[in-house]
């Protein structure tokens, strides 16, 4: 409940006098995913450092998802920093980026956050994309254009055979920018990018910035 709300004092006073950092709730929630929930990056700094696990097991979502959830970048920062798991399911979005582009306001900075740090931008849940999501939940053309510039397939399709596009519907914004990016494939430059960050893998955020090449590359690449 501390964690919850946001209650940096109280938790941490908890904590000196044996309070168990994992405990679990009868929600199968640690004190880190409710601290996530609650958005409070000074409970989250205490618990990780702690010794509150990042990626606790057997839990219906992660303390990432929590936070991409409600769009706090600054929290899923601390998170992948600490090691978190940018590519898991939980039993009800399925990963972290699917859980961000789930929201009806989403956070573009949260998604961005996400796909720079290497989540997968195609991952499928119960036959959706993130891309999906996007259509259904919010029809955000920010972040459409965000999840198309990180390889997002457009043409990919649900388990009724729909497409983001279908899903967004005919006179929607969204729907005019996916079938703009249907008639116009990628640009080889664009593959090109595309294809080094995946080469890079999930640790790109560090590794791109340790390439000896020109700052203008380095930026491309983010």
């Amino acid at each position: 409940m501390a964690c919850l709300t946001g209650d940096q004092h109280i938790t941490r006073f908890l904590l000196e006098h044996g309070a168990w950092v994992n405990a679990q709730s009868i929600d199968n929630s640690t004190p880190l995913c409710d601290a996530c929930a609650g958005g409070s990056v000074d409970c989250v700094k205490l618990l990780l450092t702690s010794g509150a696990l990042v990626n606790p097991p057997l839990l219906p979502a992660t303390p990432l998802h929590e936070a991409a959830l409600r769009g706090y970048t600054d929290i899923v920062a601390l998170l992948v920093t600490a090691g978190a798991d940018l590519n898991v399911n939980d039993l009800h979005y399925g990963t972290p980026l699917h859980a961000a582009c789930s929201m009806q306001a989403p956070s573009a900075d949260c998604i961005k956050f996400l796909l720079r740090a290497g989540a997968s931008v195609n991952a499928i849940k119960n036959h959706k994309t993130p891309l999906h999501y996007i259509a259904m939940y919010s029809k955000s053309v920010e972040a459409t254009q965000l999840l198309l510039a990180y390889g997002a397939n457009a043409y990919m399709q649900d388990s009724h055979g729909c497409t983001a596009r279908h899903l967004a519907g005919p006179s929607s914004a969204m729907a005019k920018v996916l079938a703009a990016h249907e008639k116009c494939p990628p640009s080889l430059t664009q593959c090109c990018r595309l294809a080094i960050r995946s080469q890079l893998g999930p640790a790109r955020l560090q590794h791109i910035t340790q390439l000896e090449a020109p700052s203008v590359l380095i930026g491309f690449l983010q």
